[in-house]
């Protein structure tokens, strides 16, 4: 559920899997103390940005990259996110907080927002800002989170209801209903009534599942749409220039848009009475202390019995497994509603019920054929660089080709090659459907769904192993320093802001449990390759490559590989045509880059039990 590093594991087996995540929902954030170093994206994004382009005029008018528009400040947000799905060797408190940022990467596959629409492709910082907004709540509740998604300015962008007005009939215009349908379809109760364990709710009664029969009641009307709409007017971006400017030098998207009453839908174009009826619930237009109304359709939607198994199905599904059993969403909806002290939406208490439930923690379960998930090409990708201690590649050279940029992590575009990046989903349904059926009749067969085999493809496939390959060919420092003979700074020089992956990782660690095993010590001669144990008449190399593979076992797949692979992997790695050289530094690098890549190209990794 988290990209583990060695020390993380030995952290888990020391303490327990319940005090681990606890410890992690108590960990400081970087929305705790403005004054400190713990940087927010936000603030992440804009110092990579200025410490790349210093000579550019990032801060007319004090407002971040307004006027300059520069579609660099997305690859310097992308930056942002590596370093806090990573950690830094620096910047330490950046990425000390997994658990927080994999349940913000969750939620912001729920409440999407895009760069692909304009002019977020040229305000980078707006996605900073959102996803910061995912990041604070995710341990919050899920209420506030709504309230701060409706507010942002990604989301008034992406969904259009910034500069939303309201209805004209000399123009024969009416309120935007784009943000007010996804807003009720995809970010909180969905399309049909459900019963607490997400199945159709088709008695009436949410509490009673599964319903016997075949018919499903809509959550909502066309009419509600129009309703909610209404609403949803009247919100701007602050500073512009005039009411629903979307230029991209316009705007301030680095706070939460501003409300502008004349602007916002009072019915006297229809001759209404300043009332909207939503789903039953009549509430003001002028509602609330801002006079919006937008808190009062809120809570309306926050209050249905839908919330629950929805959102708790999702993080489930992103978390866990793909089909989570009936009384698995039913545990973690009625926590949802109720956290044990009547608190509704706590988020830390739906996280923590999520991960420490019988489900997800029993070995009995974790061997059924049906539980589990496919992983994420860059949740598989990100798995790796932890695994092997990666660092930033310092001292590349910047979009400027002048300065040289020290203490990032560079991979601008993942979505071109992996499919998908956070915050760059093609549409408002995420990277893929949670409801994608392979086309395999064993799918099919069982009724399961298999979402992120949607993008999980064989080219995709091929992608992320050619990510990582590259990464250990050409960005592995014993292989740069060792093998290459090239001095570190020099090789950094060489590469720019359009090189592909910037970072560099480290098989120091491998090196020396193989050659522990090998020789009995760690000088790095690694004397005893071709050399038989006496007492065995088994070379020493067998009993090194066993020791590896057990230490990558751990890493990669949580001590999951069986017996037939393992036999497998070691017969190549002893014997195979590219397994042997006459340099033994260079055949122990090469056997450890073998069987990683061998490992994670593997159903086993690619799979997450």
């Amino acid at each position: 559920m988290i990209n583990y590093t060695s020390d993380t594991i030995q952290e888990v087996m020391k303490i327990g899997a319940e005090s681990w995540v606890d410890q992690q929902l108590a960990k400081t954030s970087a929305y705790d103390n403005t004054q400190d170093t713990h940087q927010t994206h936000l603030e992440r994004t804009i110092n990579i940005a200025l410490g790349a382009e210093p000579t550019k005029d990032w801060t007319v008018n004090t407002v971040f990259n307004q006027t300059a528009a520069s579609s660099n400040v997305n690859d310097y947000q992308m930056a942002a996110w590596w370093e806090n799905a990573l950690g830094h060797p620096v910047n330490t408190a950046h990425g000390s907080d997994p658990l927080r940022q994999r349940i913000a990467y969750a939620l912001s596959q729920l409440l999407v927002v895009s760069h692909v629409e304009a002019p977020l492709d040229q305000r980078g910082e707006g996605l900073a800002f959102y996803y910061d907004i995912m990041a604070r709540n995710a341990f919050g509740n899920y209420r506030t989170l709504l309230g701060e998604v409706a507010r942002s300015p990604a989301m008034g962008i992406y969904l259009s209801h910034q500069g939303n007005r309201k209805a004209d009939l000399k123009a024969a215009t009416r309120p935007d209903e784009n943000f007010a349908r996804e807003l009720i379809q995809l970010f909180s109760i969905g399309l049909y009534e459900l019963n607490l364990d997400g199945s159709p709710n088709r008695d009436g009664n949410a509490d009673t599942y599964p319903d016997s029969g075949s018919n499903v009641v809509p959550t909502y009307t066309q009419e509600d749409v129009s309703e909610m709409a209404k609403v949803m007017t009247g919100w701007d971006l602050v500073g512009n220039t005039r009411y629903g400017h979307r230029g991209s030098t316009q705007g301030n998207y680095t706070t939460y848009m501003e409300f502008t009453p004349s602007e916002h839908e009072n019915e006297v174009a229809e001759s209404g009475d300043g009332y909207v009826t939503i789903m039953g619930k009549r509430f003001s237009l002028t509602s609330g202390t801002d006079g919006s109304g937008l808190d009062a359709a809120l809570d309306l939607l926050f209050q249905h019995p839908n919330v629950s198994p929805f959102v708790s199905r999702h993080l489930i599904m992103r978390l866990v497994t793909s089909n989570p059993s009936s009384a698995y969403i039913a545990r973690i909806a009625s926590v949802f509603n109720n956290n044990g002290s009547g608190i509704r939406g706590d988020l830390k208490a739906v996280v923590r019920a999520i991960l420490l439930d019988e489900e997800a923690r029993s070995i009995t379960t974790a061997q059924a054929a049906t539980f589990g998930k496919a992983k994420e090409p860059i949740l598989a990708l990100t798995q790796f660089l932890r695994a092997f201690q990666v660092q930033p590649l310092n001292g590349w050279i910047s979009r400027d080709n002048t300065t040289p940029v020290n203490g990032v992590y560079w991979y601008r575009a993942p979505q071109s090659q992996l499919g998908q990046a956070p915050l760059r989903a093609s549409s408002v349904f995420n990277f893929y459907s949670s409801d994608f059926i392979p086309s395999d009749s064993y799918f099919s067969d069982n009724q399961l769904v298999a979402p992120e085999l949607q993008i999980q493809t064989d080219q995709i496939l091929v992608e992320i192993n050619n990510r990582i390959f590259n990464t250990m060919n050409n960005y592995e420092k014993n292989k740069i320093e060792k093998i290459n003979k090239k001095i570190l700074s020099d090789y950094a020089k060489s590469k720019n802001y359009f090189s592909g992956e910037l970072w560099l990782i480290n098989f120091d660690k491998e090196l020396e449990i193989y050659e522990q095993a090998l020789d009995g010590d760690s000088n790095k001669d690694f004397t005893n390759m071709e050399l038989k144990n006496p007492s065995t008449g088994i070379r020493y190399k067998a009993q090194a490559i066993d020791v590896l593979l057990e230490h990558l076992n751990q890493l990669l797949l949580g001590g999951s590989m069986t017996t037939e692979y393992r036999a497998a992997l070691k017969l190549y790695l002893m014997n195979g045509t590219g397994s042997q050289y006459s340099d033994n530094f260079l055949e122990a690098w090469v056997n450890i880059k073998d069987a990683v890549r061998l490992i994670v190209a593997s159903n086993a990794f690619m799979i997450q039990k």
